[in-house]
């Protein structure tokens, strides 16, 4: 029998590992459709629109650890799929995003649904390329396979001309490659130099979602116990970078120039471990970085390196290699005094650490009787009734503060964000980590995002995962009219605002789950969330609670 495009397709999924397919169908799809009849060993993930399927791979992805593939419907589906895709780029995932392009003898006619698919996803991809001829189809997607996973991870684009696939291809289908990226960074010499010629102390770290996806938590946890450095988490972090229990552990660098600066201005100098570590939004004045503070910067991507702030020292390579490397020339102090000193230290930090915990559990009960509930009492309520090993899936926005202040889980894997910024990620999302993870999930989701992704429902049925998704709901855009407040203009002075307020008519999300086939309880009081999230968990399936 000749060999097919479609045949080479499913050569090169095979060989990379691939077990899920996640898709919307069109016309431009179908020669994939009819090969997947037969290919009883790759399972099509049916999404309802494609930003859901953009967000499920997303989410399965970042569990895996393992690019995932995903094939949308030309022009038309790709256009869909922008918003999640701007999100997979922030995020640094890795995909496969291939999408389906007109016969190649109908394009001369510009049909229907055909277009220019490589400049629609240029700006949202590591690259674009539309395959030319069935004999390159093999090469392109072993090297998109490859691209995805290379650092900087994220997602690569693909358009396969449908009649490609029918066609018989004379080449044969290249192997996959062995490639190791684990190259340590230049000059760690003069890194460990610069982080032991300061005094005890004055000595920060910031990682990043770089740190988790270099498998390198483990090395960044014996680096800062070594340095006795305190460690944050990037603005807006998205994934398990540091134990948040540890005694090292500041929490998140807030999103504004003023608190970080602040944060950070007792030090003589920080390194940044990851990419970009100072994110700021909305605008304002000022760097980030104190004045008289040292930067030193070790990322996978060189490009991040001295992009928006000057380093005294920076350097690329792979993030866990480099700190291994590292952690051999680091030296920890060795005098008696000095070493009880830093006893010390870590057991005042410790129990101002339990201390700032027990203060924040019992501001969060003492708001347990707000009606409607008080999103901290909401978010401490949810955290608090999971088991440890049920990763969280967080897309609750004004909510979202207290969600990642009361997740406090010292398992990786179990703290999923986006830093991307664009709503609709969360709930499909946690279908992917569910399928990726095999864990049980909990998605806290706005309200406001619900509505961008609601078709995420109907798949998790129809897979029976096991996500229990809690709708925060406070019927409003909450954060945008916190950001007009702070710019103190009409909307703030008149308490008037357009276009933000989502009660007018109110949203019946069990009504809708129940629509979908997810089972849904609309939970009143904080007392209640607790028992309603154990028992959602229970079904082993999804379940809507509406919060």
């Amino acid at each position: 029998m000749p060999l097919l495009g479609r045949d080479v397709l499913l050569d090169v999924l095979r060989s990379e590992g691939v077990v899920h397919l996640f898709g919307n169908p069109g016309s431009t799809e179908l020669p994939l459709m009819d090969a997947l009849v037969e290919a009883d060993d790759i399972h099509y993930v049916l999404a309802l629109q494609e930003a859901t399927a953009v967000g499920m791979a997303d989410g399965y992805a970042q569990a895996t650890g393992r690019p995932a593939f995903l094939n949308l419907h030309t022009s038309a589906g790709l256009g869909n799929a922008i918003g999640n895709l701007t999100n997979a780029r922030a995020n640094g995932t890795p995909l496969v995003v291939t999408a389906g392009q007109q016969d190649e003898r109908h394009l001369v006619d510009d049909p229907l649904l055909s277009g220019d698919l490589v400049a629609l996803a240029r700006p949202v991809t590591k690259w674009a390329h539309e395959v030319r001829t069935p004999e390159e189809l093999g090469t392109i997607l072993r090297r998109a396979f490859h691209d995805a996973l290379a650092p900087p991870s994220g997602p690569v684009f693909v358009a396969i001309r449908m009649d490609h696939l029918d066609r018989e291809v004379t080449s044969r289908v290249p192997d996959r490659s062995v490639v190791n990226t684990r190259a340590v960074a230049g000059g760690v010499e003069t890194l460990a130099g610069l982080l032991t010629d300061v005094a005890d102390g004055r000595v920060a770290l910031i990682v990043g979602d770089e740190v988790a996806r270099s498998d390198a938590v483990d090395a960044v946890i014996e680096l800062s116990e070594t340095l006795g450095s305190p460690v944050f988490g990037s603005p807006l972090y998205g994934s398990y970078v540091f134990p948040p229990t540890h005694r090292l552990w500041r929490g998140m660098l807030p999103p504004s120039a003023a608190r970080v600066r602040t944060a950070l201005e007792e030090f003589e100098r920080v390194l940044v471990i990851g990419g970009q570590a100072f994110m700021v939004y909305p605008f304002s004045e000022g760097s980030p970085v104190p004045d008289g503070v040292d930067l030193l910067h070790l990322s996978p991507d060189p490009a991040q390196i001295a992009r928006a702030h000057p380093v005294l020292f920076g350097t690329a390579g792979d993030i866990r290699a480099s700190i291994e490397a590292l952690l051999h020339l680091v030296v920890a102090p060795h005098s008696t005094d000095t070493t009880t000193d830093a006893a010390d230290l870590a057991s005042r930090t410790e129990q101002g650490q339990r201390a700032e915990v027990e203060r924040l559990d019992a501001a969060a009960r003492e708001r347990y009787s707000a009606a409607p509930m008080h999103p901290m009492a909401a978010a401490h309520a949810l955290l608090s009734a999971i088991p440890p090993d049920v990763a969280v899936v967080d897309e609750a926005i004004t909510t979202g503060v207290y969600v990642r202040g009361f997740h406090r889980v010292d398992v990786s894997g179990t703290y999923f964000f986006c830093r991307g910024g664009g709503l609709g990620w969360g709930m499909p999302a946690a279908c992917g980590v569910a399928l990726g993870s095999s864990r049980p999930v909990l998605c806290v989701v706005g309200d406001g995002s619900t509505m961008y992704s609601p078709q995420a429902l109907w798949t998790a049925a129809r897979e029976r995962l096991p996500v229990v998704f809690a709708i925060v709901d406070n019927g409003q855009y909450l954060i945008l009219k916190q950001n007009l407040r702070a710019m103190q203009g009409t909307s703030a002075r008149t308490e008037r605002f357009v276009g933000m307020d989502l009660d007018g008519p109110s949203v019946d999300f069990c009504g809708l789950a129940e629509a979908m086939g997810v089972r849904a309880t609309r939970v009143q009081h904080t007392d209640d969330v607790a028992s309603a999230v154990a028992l959602a968990l229970a079904t082993g399936g999804p379940h809507l609670l509406h919060v």
